[in-house]
């Protein structure tokens, strides 16, 4: 029993996952596709912000999202506020207390003017002993005055109150003080005010009252003067002093309110109208080709700022998240087509960056129609039908078509969901799809010219009729049509060279030129293994017909079988079908080193297919057509020759694997049908009599021992193809083999 503990295996759940890493790169692809076609969709305000009246709408209608104000011209709005802020009336507070107060306080400081000049008098008629306590006395009573006096003036008051002159004086400026309240004195000149009129408010009620009916200082200062004059006339002095005091005396009863003006402008403001209308949402705001007014203008910018005011910032990021949003459903609706029916694309990350940029070109174009200010419909100059072609020749027709698809939605979206030319797109793309389907030579590409300009016209007359537009619109679209239609196969034809040889793909293309005779290789082959160049040009044959019966690439088929054979070009006399006469150099060779000679010619023709940079795919032919089957001629002489040594270990030392080609197997359909065709057609060589019925068995014989053998195990071919490539071998190898009828002249020379 074993010390050992056992082994704990610790359970991944990321063990099931074949390649994290490769499949991180596929979503990397996705992610970054979604991401920077993500950018190019127009985000938050849909509208062009350079609209000018008088200008022509280009895009499509615009239709309200929702329903929002149509705000004035913030000119024309800032006019009619700053009017209505100046014509609104100052308010002035009538002060009450003003109407009582001020004439008790001109009879409290006539009054002690009145003592202090008596006491003034009484001073300067004579000095005795109590002159001392009556000057005290009257500079008490002096500063009890609010006024200030010279001595001259006090002397003229004194000598005035003594013959009643200083109740002249009071009555004179009460008279002028009674008519100055009642009529209402404001703390403020005229020409500082705004308006004509003032707003008066007494408690709760407020009065319009012109200015002119109100007195301001000045006012004051001129009926003062009037009325001294009056009663003084030529005492100059008294009405002086008299000015001096009423001056002093009379003071404003009506008073500026600040805070009620301020209210009274904010009413003002608010009462001016911010807006002239209403658009309901899913109304129409403009029409394409519609001309700008100053309306339209209106109704566009307060779109504009309804959408500001609705959040900006976190309507975009939402909006941003529906945009990627949307573009995964197509991406994702593309990519699973992919997975289902096109393993072999989405297993290679160089195809789907290749996809992916040619979907990112089309974005980057129907963005840049979008943002150049032009009112000619460049739309139709987004290049749909070059993305459409090269889709279709580098991979297939299926491909192509439900690229096309993809690619019309997301134009569409970055046009602002513009289907019209997401239809046009659709149409001229997928019929330039159908004249490069089955491409024989580059300049095929041209014929789908017409093709393009068709789809675009039918598309274009159709929404044209629809949509009554008129017919210099139509024949302007008709225009861009056409150039479409000539810069897309140029187009087309520049950048396949570029991508087969930057993306290093094989098209149908690349493998016709490869099959011409006169390719280098080929050249060597038919120089050097005259006999192994006619097998390839045999295998051909049945190769493409077998591959065309089960829906295989047919000129891949073709051309792996013609350089399947290039590395007996190093050794050609080693292989039967290339020796002369009836010696044979294996036969001075042990069977080990005849098999290490056979099985090298796969990796020299490797090595030599890649000096002649031959396609990746044409390569796999080379190690795939013999898969890991064995090398029966040497191995079953090895085995001879062993059981026939005295040595009887000689057997044991024998390994099967010695006598293995390297493989590996065939992974595709074209493959595993060269691996068939291949013994097939050498088997077909061997026989003495190849009737029909002979080379029918012998076909299922050898189909039955690859398929029992595992060696088609990992390519996709079914049963059922198993049975239509027997078919067409059958038919290729009758036709090769036929019975030729014997003339009389060969019967003689059969029977000499």
């Amino acid at each position: 029993m074993s010390d050992e503990q056992p082994t704990t295996r610790i359970w991944n759940p990321l063990r099931r996952i074949p390649n994290l890493r490769d499949l991180g790169i596929k979503l990397g692809i996705a992610l970054l596709l979604v991401v920077l076609l993500a950018l190019l969709f127009p985000r938050g305000e849909a509208i062009e912000l350079d609209y000018k009246v008088g200008s022509v709408w280009a895009r499509k209608d615009l239709i309200a999202p929702f329903s929002f104000p149509v705000f004035r011209d913030d000119q024309e709005y800032a006019v009619e506020v700053a009017e209505a802020v100046h014509n609104v009336s100052p308010v002035f507070q009538w002060n009450e207390h003003a109407v009582t107060e001020q004439p008790a306080l001109l009879d409290s400081l006539m009054n002690r003017v009145e003592r202090a000049s008596l006491l003034y008098a009484i001073n300067r008629r004579g000095r005795n002993p109590g002159d001392v306590v009556d000057t005290l006395s009257f500079a008490t009573a002096a500063s009890r005055v609010p006024l200030r006096f010279s001595d001259r003036e006090w002397g003229i008051l004194a000598e005035r109150s003594g013959r009643g002159g200083l109740r002249t004086l009071h009555t004179a400026i009460a008279r002028v003080m009674a008519q100055v309240l009642e009529t209402g004195f404001i703390d403020r000149e005229k020409d500082s005010l705004s308006t004509a009129q003032i707003a008066v408010r007494r408690g709760t009620v407020e009065e319009l009252v012109p200015a002119l009916r109100v007195l301001e200082k000045k006012d004051v200062i001129a009926l003062l003067e009037q009325e001294l004059t009056r009663v003084f006339g030529g005492d100059n002095d008294t009405a002086n002093l008299a000015y001096k005091i009423g001056i002093d005396i009379i003071r404003p009863n009506l008073l500026f309110h600040a805070e009620a003006t301020n209210l009274a402008a904010t009413a003002a403001v608010e009462s001016v109208p911010r807006t002239i209308g209403f658009v309901q949402e899913n109304e129409r705001i403009v029409s394409k080709h519609e001309r700008i007014t100053p309306e339209t203008k209106l109704k566009l910018e307060s779109l504009r700022s309804a959408r500001a005011e609705r959040g900006p910032e976190s309507a975009g990021a939402w909006q941003f998240l529906g945009i990627m949003l949307h573009l995964s459903i197509v991406i994702m609706l593309y990519g699973i087509y992919l997975f289902l029916f096109r393993k072999r694309i989405i297993e290679n990350n160089l195809r789907l960056s290749l996809i992916a940029l040619l979907i990112l070109l089309q974005g980057a174009v129907t963005y840049l129609t979008r943002e150049l200010n032009v009112t000619s419909p460049i739309e139709f100059l987004i290049i749909v039908p070059t993305s459409a072609m090269l889709l279709t020749i580098i991979f297939d027709s299926r491909v192509g078509f439900y690229g096309t698809v993809v690619i019309a939605f997301i134009v569409a979206g970055i046009r602002g969901n513009d289907y019209s030319i997401a239809l046009a797109s659709l149409v001229a793309g997928s019929l330039s799809i159908y004249t490069v389907r089955d491409m024989k030579n580059r300049t095929q590409i041209f014929r789908s010219l017409g093709f393009i300009f068709l789809g675009y016209a039918l598309a274009i007359l159709a929404l044209a009729l629809e949509r009554f537009e008129t017919p210099g619109v139509v024949m302007e679209q008709m225009v861009f049509a056409l150039t479409n239609a000539i810069v897309s196969p140029v187009l087309t034809y520049g950048l396949l060279i570029f991508v087969e040889r930057v993306f290093h793909v094989t098209t149908d293309l690349t493998l016709i030129e490869l099959a011409h005779f006169n390719h280098p290789l080929l050249r060597q082959l038919s120089e050097r293994a005259p006999g192994t160049y006619h097998h390839s040009m045999t295998l051909a044959s049945l190769c493409e017909t077998a591959a065309a019966a089960v829906g295989a690439n047919d000129v891949l088929a073709r051309v792996g079988a013609y350089f399947h054979d290039v590395g007996k070009i190093r050794k050609p006399t080693y292989f039967v079908e290339n020796q002369k006469g009836s010696r044979n150099r294996h036969d001075k060779l042990s069977p080990r080193m005849s098999s290490l000679i056979i099985a090298a010619h796969v990796k020299d023709g490797m090595a030599l297919a890649q000096e002649h940079d031959l396609p990746q795919e044409v390569i796999d032919f080379i190690p795939m057509h013999h898969g890991t089957t064995r090398i029966e001629f040497f191995y079953s002489k090895a085995l001879r020759l062993a059981e026939n040594s005295p040595d009887e270990t000689k057997i044991d030392e024998i390994k099967e694997s010695d006598y293995r080609y390297p493989g590996p197997k065939p992974q595709t359909k074209e493959t595993g049908i060269l691996m068939l065709a291949d013994a097939i057609e050498a088997s077909a060589r061997a026989l003495d009599d190849p009737l029909p019925q002979k080379l029918e068995a012998m076909i299922d014989e050898l189909i039955r021992r690859r398929f029992e053998e595992g060696e088609l195990d990992e390519c996709p071919l079914t049963l059922k193809d198993l049975t239509k490539i027997k078919g067409a071998f059958l038919g290729v190898l009758v036709g090769i083999h036929h019975s030729r009828i014997k003339y009389p002249e060969d019967a003689e020379q059969a029977a000499s």
